[in-house]
């Protein structure tokens, strides 16, 4: 092994050196070559362009080519100046005849008979003409005065001395090969020998000993960092082995200890196994006692186990249903949609728990519904589907009895709408006569009433008046339920609003001797919104805390600026809806808080209140009155403040310890508007209010 690798690397080295230094060569020969024919080529044409401008400066004089003398010794003197040996310079007509050369031997040359074109710029043609003595022939014209061309300049130089120059390289080249690929061969050899094969025989050395059971042998530090750090491994690998060695001496005698453990187990294992069969029977015993109807199904979708509640529930004896497929059982029980039941006890075989609904028809022609649980079990190497079926077929129509009531309240609700809309129209038209005619008289009859009917006729005038509201309230109820309530928008100051409101309810407060403190945070901003819609909504804020705060009781008013974290909402198509989503960012909005000492709202009612037709409390307990102490009233207010709160893209709700008519916890209703009703968002995030 350690020859062989030895020589592949010597091998391998010798082909690598010899393929590059070769190539190498070759490519600077190949270099060499081309670069001294283009030297000589270059050199001839400077020579012929030379000869060329010295000789149209003649005939430009006007004298023919033929009739210049010394043109012979101007070749001879362009040989002469050119290194190769065999170089010549002849002029030919434009015929090919040679007019005048440097040596008359090269008037034979055939200078139509052209190997090969190199190259042609500027009107110089580089060709290699010839057949057995080739030559390299640059060809430059010669020009009259006019531009025509009179005859061409041939300098060339012959092939066979590019050769011989070549010859004499590659020679110089092959001796530098030689030297330079054995002087690197022998460095190669060393390297390998010293840094590879040396430190490989001694690892493969050690290994041998640990291998032969020398556990103890330590491999010395090589000084190749791989090497060393393989000695290290196989050091550390022989000290594993050593305590390993010691571990399985020590687990030997642990395995005889354990051998005899081991006999004293299978003992316990019998009776164990006497205790699993008595287990069984109990499992079979709690499975026949079950409830639920249950199926057993083995990995081959037939039934294995029956219980006598499955019996019942089914009509079927377990001899008519042990051994029947998945597929034939359903088909038995008559079940709808076959292929999504059998996909569940496919998804249970899976190891999925399976809880859904299905029906069947029992042998005595029963429809009934099961809840069924399937899920995956094993014994031994076998999985098995274990199907509990509940009957649910009561709770079933329970819930349709219930979606049903649901529905009807649904269509009731819809019908009070309708109601409320056609009542406040049908009554509107007659009490606006009654109001008419009660005005009448108590303006331009009063002298002729004796007081007893004036009092009746006044009497009539309230309840008309009273009624009337009652009208209006239902009227914009409908308005907000239909979504055609129209804002007439406009720059608000919530705090003059208040005080007005306020005002205008000054003879309830001193009828009733209750304290109103305004709290008014004049650096507010100012809003957009409809005035006499927000003077609406305080008015029936106001008048609700009057009503259920006791005599003598106090009403604080409290303005404040709130950033506020918009919760990003679904996009909506209603066109009739005002309300824009902004995304969960911070906005500012204005916080009106009405607080008051009175008894206070259930938390069952906080949600509830602002419902319409919803009272707090019992309505036996309620006085008449508009603002008396409790008074009852149609519990449209505060469906109306919610209303108007949510045309204004803002929000509404009631803070409160809980109802008690006698310790008087009070509440606080908080009204959140925001700048501009069109950028406003009805659902706030409250954990994120922040001053």
């Amino acid at each position: 092994m350690k020859k062989s690798l030895e020589k592949r690397i010597i091998l391998f080295s010798f082909i690598i050196l010899f393929l590059t230094i070769l190539a190498n060569t070759g490519m600077d020969i190949m270099v060499y070559r081309r670069d001294y024919i283009q030297a000589l080529i270059f050199s001839s044409q400077s020579l012929a362009s030379s000869l060329k401008v010295s000789l149209e400066k003649v005939i430009n004089l006007g004298l023919d080519l033929r009739d210049i003398p010394g043109i012979t010794e101007k070749c001879q003197e362009v040989v002469e100046s050119n290194p190769p040996e065999g170089d010549y310079c002849v002029i030919t007509g434009m015929d090919g005849k040679v007019l005048y050369s440097n040596d008359p031997i090269f008037n034979t040359l055939r200078f139509d008979l052209i190997e090969k074109s190199l190259s042609k710029t500027a009107g110089k043609q580089i060709y290699l003409i010839g057949k057995e003595r080739q030559y390299y022939d640059t060809v430059t014209p010669i020009n009259s005065s006019d531009g025509k061309n009179i005859a061409l300049i041939h300098v060339g130089f012959p092939e066979h001395e590019v050769s011989a120059k070549v010859q004499t390289m590659i020679l110089r080249s092959v001796f530098i090969l030689l030297f330079f690929f054995l002087l690197a061969f022998a460095l190669v050899v060393m390297f390998v020998k010293k840094s590879i094969i040396q430190p490989v025989n001694v690892l493969l050395h050690g290994v041998k000993k640990i291998a032969a059971g020398a556990f103890e042998t330590q491999v010395k530090p090589l000084h190749v960092y791989e090497f060393d750090e393989l000695a290290r491994n196989i050091n550390f690998m022989s000290e594993s082995l050593k305590s390993r060695e010691e571990e399985i001496n020590s687990n030997y005698q642990e395995l005889e200890l354990t051998h005899r453990k081991l006999s004293a187990s299978y003992i316990k294992l019998e009776r164990l196994s006497i205790d699993l069969e008595k287990s069984e029977e109990l499992y079979k015993s709690l499975l026949e006692d079950a409830s639920d109807a249950i199926l057993v199904f083995g990995d081959d979708e037939t039934v294995r186990i029956v219980n006598k509640m499955a019996e019942e529930f089914f009509g079927y004896t377990s001899q008519e249903i042990v051994g029947l497929p998945l597929t034939k059982l359903l088909l038995l029980l008559n079940i709808d949609n076959i292929p999504r039941i059998h996909k569940y006890f496919s998804d249970a075989m899976h190891d999925m728990t399976v809880s859904e609904e299905m029906r069947f028809v029992t042998k005595g022609g029963a429809q009934l519904v099961a809840r069924l649980h399937a899920s995956c079990t094993r014994s031994g190497g076998e999985r098995l589907v274990q199907a509990i079926f509940r009957d649910i077929t009561k709770e079933h129509e329970i819930l349709k009895n219930l979606e049903k009531s649901t529905n009807d309240l649904a269509r009731l609700n819809r019908m009070k709408d309708s109601f409320l809309g056609l009542a406040s129209h049908e009554l509107k038209t007659p009490l606006t006569v009654i109001m008419g005619y009660t005005e009448l008289l108590l303006t331009d009859t009063v002298d002729r009433l004796d007081d007893t009917i004036l009092e009746m006729v006044k009497n009539i005038a309230n309840a008309a008046a009273r009624l009337d509201n009652i009208v209006k309230d239902m009227v914009d109820v409908s308005l907000i339920d239909e979504k055609r309530l129209q804002l007439k928008l406009e720059d608000v100051n919530m705090n003059r609003l208040i005080e007005t409101s306020v005002n205008e309810l000054r003879f309830f407060l001193s009828m009733r001797k209750q304290g109103i403190v305004l709290q008014l945070d004049e650096t507010i901003p100012i809003i957009r919104g409809d005035s006499l819609r927000l003077t609406q909504l305080l008015s029936n804020v106001l008048g609700n805390a009057i009503k259920f705060t006791p005599d003598e009781g106090t009403i604080t008013v409290a303005t404040s600026a709130k950033y506020l974290l918009r919760s990003k909402q679904a996009a909506t198509g209603d066109q009739m809806q005002r309300v824009v989503n902004i995304g969960k960012e911070h906005h500012l909005y204005v916080d009106v808080a009405v607080s008051d000492t009175g008894i206070g709202i259930d938390r069952e009612d906080q949600l509830r209140i602002f419902d319409k037709f919803y009272e707090v409390g019992n309505i036996e307990e309620h006085s008449s009155g508009k603002v008396a102490f409790k008074a009852k009233g149609a519990g449209l207010g505060l469906a109306i403040a919610k209303g108007i709160v949510d045309m204004h893209g803002g929000e509404i709700w009631v803070e409160s310890p809980g109802y008690h008519p006698e310790h008087f916890p009070g509440s606080t209703f908080h009204i959140l508007l925001p700048l501009n009703p069109l950028i406003g968002d009805a659902t706030l995030d409250y954990m994120n209010l922040l001053r």
